[in-house]
This record gives C-alpha cells, sequence and structure tokens, in this order.
C-alpha cells in the first residue's frame, strides 16, 4: 500500500500588495524641508503682521494721547490769558489812566526842566484839559525853576498838555501813551504781530 502525502487546499485568496515605486530618502528630505519651509513662511506672516496690528495700536493710542494732551494745553492756556487779558484791560482802563492824570504835573516838571537847562527858558505858559489846572498847580508853582502861567483848553485830552516856551512849544500826550499801551495789548491777545504805534517823544 503505497502512502499519499496530504495536500491542503489553499484558502486565502490575497494577493500581495504592492505600493509602487520606493520613496527614496533624499526625496523624503525635500519633503521634509518644503514643508518646514511653508510652515516658516507661514508663522513669520502671522508674525509680521500682528507686528504691524500692534504697532498701529500703539501709534493711533499715542496720537491720542498727544491730542489729548495739546487739547489740555490748550484749554489751560487759554483760561490763563483769558484772566490775564481781563487784568490787563482793568489796568489799561481804570488804573493808568488815574496813574498818568497823577503823574501829569510831574513829566510837565521834567520838560520844564529840560527846556531851562537846554535852552535857557525864564518862563512858560501851560495849557491843560478843564480840571487839571487846579491839580496841577499847587505842584508847577512850588517847584517850577521858571514863572508858570497855567490854561486850560476844552480840546486837550485829560493827559494832555502843551507847554509854549519863548523858543518852542512843546506838547506832552500821555494819552498818546496810553491808547499805544491798550492797543499793544490788545494786539498780543489777538495774536496780532504788527508793531506796535510809536510813542510821542517828548519833545
Amino acid at each position: 500500500m503505497t502512502s499519499k502525502g496530504l495536500t491542503l487546499e489553499e484558502f486565502d485568496t490575497r494577493k500581495p500588495v504592492t505600493t509602487g515605486m520606493p520613496v527614496s530618502q533624499s526625496a523624503l528630505a525635500e519633503a521634509q524641508l518644503e514643508a518646514f519651509d511653508k510652515g516658516y513662511r507661514e508663522g513669520w506672516d502671522d508674525a509680521s503682521q500682528a507686528h504691524a496690528a500692534d504697532q498701529e495700536t500703539i501709534g493711533a493710542d499715542l496720537a491720542r494721547a498727544l491730542e489729548d494732551m495739546s487739547f489740555t494745553y490748550h484749554e489751560a492756556r487759554a483760561a490763563m490769558l483769558g484772566e490775564m487779558q481781563e487784568l490787563l484791560a482793568g489796568l489799561v482802563e481804570k488804573v493808568l489812566p488815574q496813574a498818568m492824570q497823577g503823574s501829569l504835573g510831574a513829566v510837565i516838571l521834567e520838560q520844564i526842566e529840560s527846556a531851562v537847562t537846554a535852552r535857557s527858558e525864564v518862563a512858560v505858559e501851560i495849557t491843560v484839559a478843564p480840571g487839571n489846572g487846579a491839580k496841577i498847580e499847587p505842584f508847577l508853582k512850588n517847584d517850577a525853576p521858571i514863572p508858570v502861567r497855567l490854561g486850560e483848553e476844552p480840546s486837550l485830552g485829560a493827559g494832555q498838555a502843551v507847554l509854549r516856551f519863548a523858543s518852542a512849544e512843546e506838547m506832552v500826550d500821555l494819552d498818546a501813551v496810553l491808547a499805544g499801551i491798550g492797543e499793544a495789548v490788545a494786539g498780543f491777545f489777538a495774536g496780532d504781530d504788527a508793531p506796535p504805534k510809536e510813542l510821542p517823544e517828548k519833545g
């Protein structure tokens, strides 16, 4: 009797799977490098955009801060100038006119003394505004180095006087001085850069 070997039927019908061309090490490294470059560029772009946005925000905040500072400065300056303007206007309108009227006699006396020294004048006729004669007469008669004759003229202002000597006639005009001061103050607060009006010379 002859024995035959046992043959088993093969039920596994799967075929070996092929993956195509094998991937080389250089191709894999190149792909990895491209992926790294892409990620680096995207990260750099994101960082650049974030930095630009931060700079824009900082710039806007700084601009607002500077604008607020400027507004506060201009407010403070305007308030200070307003108070100064009221103070100086009060001085020009009320204090200085009275002070100048009080000094009119001293200014006239100074003019007389200068005329006596320069031209050896021996007498003077003084014309002032109505009401000023009685105010300055005692002062001049006591201190004037030459005889004085006083008269009044309605056309003259409170700070004006005309001095008539034998050889010349001179004008004292404190009203013009006061007007020049008023114009200078008004021009300053109006931002007027024009040169101030020239004050009259003392003769």
